[in-house]
């Protein structure tokens, strides 16, 4: 197609090119993302299996919020950490899976997105409740007190009244997660009140003393790596923290490595500030710094050289940002859990917004695991990349033929198969009537308009007649988009920031600088005005010139 076709490709069609395209191959237009062993990443089929809101699906939620605490939505992994934090303390585990029940299904009684539930969105911050309240609890009457239980059930479920009011405030208002916020309100208010009114209902008691350490321990600090991640839930014995390290490994190998670095770090930095090295031990010096790192570096961010060198960072600053917390707390004698998190995360994703807006965050609601971040930012990467090296071949006049000249013989003859049913003539070249022809044989009906518009976008060089490399080259681009398109559009969605559904070439040039691709320049910008006949494209449109410049 010559840059001489009008805008009328683009607009006043029933069908994308995409969807015509398919028209000829009869193929799915939605890619699966199963992974290569079902239970590992995030097992999204075992929520299509369940009927939602079922029994098993409430099981299933509840484990995935469990798991959630440290971003692994995998309920198997969830099952190994309640495992493991029963273990290390039944009282302590019955306590977080209450916590984490009670917050699921108050969600569902409110009516909250039944996806998010699902998800364990609206778990993790119960789950946090009850194992905070158990092991406060623990060292006053708390331990099998129906009180303390009574009081984990309401708390936890004010967790999801707050996350589906103030959560979804802050969501639609700055596109970002409220994290463990709503845990971090009721349990200090709750402990706060237990600590400074009089009464005898909810006695914290006093934490046995810990011997201090004088000499540095390699083996204990070794130890002290998965205990950082034990940390997060409490737990502070070796073998319940391998079991969770295990199960975060389970989830995503990306958040186990950069939590394990992030663990390390924060070692470092207490033996530089020359913390009390019992603390460094027990995982209590370690696990914000993991939970910011696996946060930065693969959850809210693909896992990329320039996030992961950020989320080490901010792990490091989150360390220094613990200690000046915990000596600001000290005089109140209330813990700061999960605050030096919270507070470094949200501020670093609001910084970098503004800061590198080249750095695409991945949208609220596609969050998965790393591994398929990274799967995303590598198939835009790839697309992206060749789309910017056929516009320049377009502005030059020379189609791109780069995916039909390097494929296999094999690929090759099937092309030649489909090519040569069309080419009713064996002329060597397909004409619009050929098209024709063959769709009403397909059962295609499409209407006339739909064919032309098909035909003349797969005649590249707008000769009347379409030869196999300008078939063939369509057609794999049509295969390489259908085959990663659930991937490719969520990388997207965070581009249209102003959700106008449109991109325009501000968005197009972010796109492009966040898979290391220099911006589009005004010969490249003027000749989409040309090509489209103005400034913005829509979904389609972008998706019709991937295809066919």
């Amino acid at each position: 197609m010559s840059e001489s076709n009008s805008t009328e490709n683009f607009h006043h069609q029933s069908l994308s090119l995409q969807e015509l395209l398919a028209k000829i191959l009869d193929v799915p237009t939605q890619s699966s993302t199963r992974r290569s062993l079902p239970i590992t990443g995030t097992m999204s089929w075992l929520n299509e299996q369940l009927r939602p809101v079922s029994f098993l699906d409430v099981i299933n939620a509840t484990l995935r919020g469990i798991g959630q605490v440290i971003f692994c939505n995998n309920p198997l992994s969830g099952l190994i950490i309640l495992i493991a934090i029963l273990i290390h303390s039944p009282w302590v585990g019955i306590c977080g899976l209450l916590g984490t029940i009670a917050s699921t299904i108050t969600a569902i009684l409110l009516n909250v997105n039944i996806s998010a539930i699902r998800n364990g969105i609206f778990g993790f911050n119960g789950t946090l409740v009850g194992l905070a309240l158990g092991t406060f609890g623990a060292s006053g009457n708390g331990e099998g007190n129906p009180l303390w239980i009574f009081a984990v059930l309401i708390l936890a479920s004010l967790t999801s009244v707050l996350a589906n009011t103030l959560g979804i405030w802050v969501t639609t208002h700055f596109k970002i997660s409220i994290l463990g916020i709503p845990f971090h309100i009721v349990t200090l208010l709750f402990l706060g009140t237990a600590l400074y009114i009089p009464q005898s209902l909810f006695e914290l008691g006093n934490s046995p003393p810990t011997p201090p350490v004088i000499s540095l321990d390699g083996v204990q600090l070794l130890f002290s790596l998965p205990k950082s991640f034990g940390s997060i839930f409490f737990v502070s014995s070796v073998i319940p923290s391998l079991l969770i390290l295990a199960s975060v490994f389970l989830c995503s190998p990306i958040s186990t490595g950069i939590g394990l670095i992030s663990a390390l770090l924060s070692s470092l930095v207490a033996l530089v500030l020359e913390i009390d090295l019992q603390y460094v031990y027990l995982g209590l010096w370690g696990f914000n710094s993991v939970l910011t790192a696996v946060a930065l570096g693969g959850v809210f961010y693909a896992p990329i050289p320039q996030s992961l060198g950020i989320a080490l960072l901010a792990a490091l600053i989150c360390a220094l940002l613990q200690g000046g917390l915990l000596f600001i707390f000290a005089p109140t004698g209330l813990p700061i859990l999960a605050l030096a998190f919270t507070i470094i995360t949200i501020s670093t994703f609001i910084i970098l917004k503004h800061s590198i807006p080249s750095l695409v965050p991945v949208a609220l609601y596609t969050i998965t695991c790393p591994e398929e971040h990274y799967k995303r930012y590598r198939i835009a990467k790839e697309i992206i990349s060749r789309f910017k090296v056929q516009i320049q071949a377009a502005i030059q006049g020379k189609p791109s033929f780069f995916l039909v000249q390097n494929i296999s013989s094999e690929l090759k003859g099937e092309l030649r198969y489909i090519f040569n049913a069309i080419d009713t003539d064996n002329s060597g070249a397909i004409s619009i009537s050929e098209l024709r022809t063959y769709l009403i044989i397909a059962h295609n009906t499409l209407s006339e308009a739909e064919i032309n518009n098909l035909f003349s976008s797969i005649d590249l060089d707008s000769s009347g007649e379409i030869d196999f490399e300008e078939f063939g080259e369509l057609i794999l681009r049509h295969q390489r988009l259908t085959a990663n398109y659930d991937e490719f559009i969520s990388y997207f969605i965070p581009i249209d920031e102003n959700e106008d559904g449109l991109i325009n070439s501000e968005e197009m040039n972010r796109v492009l600088q966040s898979v290391g691709e220099l911006p589009l320049s005004q010969q490249q910008i003027n000749f989409f005005k040309q090509r489209t006949g103005s400034d913005s494209l829509t979904w389609n449109q972008f998706i019709d010139l991937l295809l066919i410049i």
